[in-house]
């Protein structure tokens, strides 16, 4: 009896030693498993956080790059329209100091003018102060404007003679120039009307200037910044 009882005795320890290895067993590899559970998910919280930060930076730095770009055109179109101002302010200088080329310039335009218009009746539109600079240069320009199209323009041919009636209007005006406030102020030329005012040709110094500005933008950026080309390229 005694040898049973010791028999049962040692066989339930030795179950409740099974079982107790069975439990750190399964505790080690459970808490394994935790842990590597929870590195990987650490692991992956830190990429995502670095990963966002990255992109967070990225954005910060475009932001800025383009916040600076923008500053910088913004600074270059301020000189470049200075420039502008000052080449318009010279021009009017100029025309002061020397009226004969002025009314040289004045009676070019108007050839140029209704060469662009070819119309039979034409209406000058400038400051009060050009009238009669126009007036004084209207029957050369017109005379010079028939000989050129009779001579160079095939569909003349034959003819001896264009209709071409210019008048200048002495009852609306251009505004005069005005060197303190040179916005909605002109330097100088005139406007060609015809058709009943429908068809308008600017030849403004202020338009012709323009063109001129306008044509010349690229080459005058890259005299005066040079390394914007060079970081393009």
């Amino acid at each position: 009896m005694t040898s049973m009882v010791e028999f049962i005795k040692k066989s339930g320890q030795e179950r409740v030693k099974e079982i107790e290895q069975q439990a750190d067993n399964d505790f080690n590899v459970g808490k394994e498993q935790h842990i590597e559970a929870e590195k990987k998910r650490l692991t992956e919280n830190f990429a995502n956080k670095l990963n966002n930060e990255e992109i967070r930076l990225k954005i910060a730095k475009s932001a800025e790059q383009n916040k600076e770009r923008i500053e910088r055109m913004i600074r270059i179109q301020e000189m470049v329209q200075n420039l502008l101002e000052k080449t318009k302010q010279a021009l009017y200088e100029k025309m002061q100091e020397d009226p004969e080329t002025y009314r040289k310039l004045m009676k070019d335009l108007l050839v140029q003018g209704l060469i662009k218009l070819y119309e039979k009746e034409v209406t000058l539109r400038c400051r009060e102060s050009d009238v009669e600079v126009l007036e004084s240069v209207m029957d050369e320009a017109v005379a010079e404007y028939k000989q050129l199209m009779l001579s160079e323009c095939k569909a003349l041919q034959g003819q001896t003679e264009i209709k071409c009636k210019v008048t200048v209007d002495r009852k609306r005006h251009l505004p005069e120039w005005d060197e303190l406030k040179p916005e909605g102020t002109c330097l100088g030329g005139f406007l060609l009307l015809c058709r009943k005012n429908r068809i308008v040709c600017s030849q403004t110094l202020e338009d012709r200037v323009k063109l001129a500005y306008d044509q010349a933008i690229p080459m005058i950026r890259r005299e005066l910044f040079p390394s914007m080309d060079a970081k393009r390229e």
